[in-house]
């Protein structure tokens, strides 16, 4: 950040707009470097949430595991904040690649998350859409049809390498994400997990409109497996990703019945934008907190969705 910039920051700050904020976590951020141009570097997303008093924040890449990233963030901010890294199984780690994972796990990384963009599921939607709903900003080119990372072999089975991958989320006893797989991808990979000993689920973005699970599914999800429900800002209605089908678009108020459907124990909200055309996280986590008091949650039930659900998924609860 530059100088003027910082000052405008220490005044908005003390101005008490971003009070809401302190102890807030936020398990989904998308800064630089990545494989597109992102809003902030890491260590000034770090600092800007420090500075308004959150508690932690995970950094997300669709390409490469970030915990060096975390690591090399909080050192540079002087710690006072818990700065937690990911993998995402996409194809640039060798998608379901156990041995990518076991490096990550070893090296701190505090989420395993599946496929995102490249999963057969996210790229036959796109494809379906006859337009690249803002990802063609981006660079991406999507993988051919059948192409696609799907965690069933053709036999509708789990493929043995992830079955790998979930004893070692087990053993490490991380978080584990969903990512954009179908419904009933997700229904098959929770059961299976929750089998394996996996205590911290979390269905990735439940409002995203490209998976576009039924609240029936979402229950289920909850109440069968222990899941979590992600809420991420970036996929309210925002005018670059939203749907041609206006059938699929997920408002402020879908949100709070899915979140009142089941429970707000069982929901974490994030920001997951860092991206240029959204809000930077901070201000999206702001946002999120009033858009929730507009649909009468308590404060209390507020500090569940950001404060406390999030940091029982990063392991914060037992320090």
């Amino acid at each position: 950040m530059t100088s003027s910039s910082e000052e405008v920051w220490q005044i908005m700050i003390n101005s008490g707009v971003y009070d809401d904020l302190r102890g807030v976590i936020d398990i989904h951020c998308h800064p630089n470097p990545d494989f597109c141009r992102r809003l902030l570097d890491d260590p000034d997303l770090v600092a800007i949430a420090k500075a308004v008093g959150m508690r932690a924040v995970m950094i997300k890449s669709h390409f490469s595991s970030t915990h060096e990233r975390a690591y090399l963030a909080e050192k540079a901010v002087g710690g006072g904040i818990r700065v937690f890294g990911l993998i995402c199984l996409n194809p640039s780690v060798g998608g379901f690649n156990p041995e990518a994972v076991k490096i990550a796990l070893r090296n701190g990384v505090g989420a395993v998350w599946m496929p995102s963009m490249w999963s057969e599921n996210h790229a036959r939607y796109v494809r379906s859409q006859g337009h690249g709903m803002g990802y063609q900003t981006l660079g991406m080119e999507f993988p051919e049809e059948g192409t696609g990372l799907t965690i069933l072999d053709g036999a509708g089975k789990i493929i043995d390498p992830l079955l790998e991958i979930l004893d070692l989320v087990a053993e490490a006893d991380v978080m584990l994400a969903s990512g954009h797989l179908t419904a009933d991808e997700a229904h098959i990979l929770l059961a299976e997990a929750k089998r394996r000993g996996i205590s911290r689920t979390v269905v990735h973005t439940a409002n995203y409109h490209v998976m576009k699970y039924s609240n029936t599914d979402l229950k289920q999800m909850v109440d069968d497996y222990g899941a979590v429900l992600e809420m991420g800002f970036s996929s309210l209605p925002n005018g670059i990703w939203d749907p041609l089908d206006h059938n699929r678009i997920i408002t402020v108020a879908d949100v709070a019945e899915i979140i009142r459907l089941v429970g707000t124990d069982n929901v974490v909200l994030s920001s997951d934008t860092g991206q240029l055309s959204t809000a930077m996280p901070v201000e999206a986590m702001r946002l999120w907190i009033s858009h929730m008091r507009s649909q009468d949650f308590t404060q209390a039930e507020i500090d569940v969705m950001t404060k406390t659900t999030p940091g029982r998924l990063l392991g914060l609860d037992k320090e």
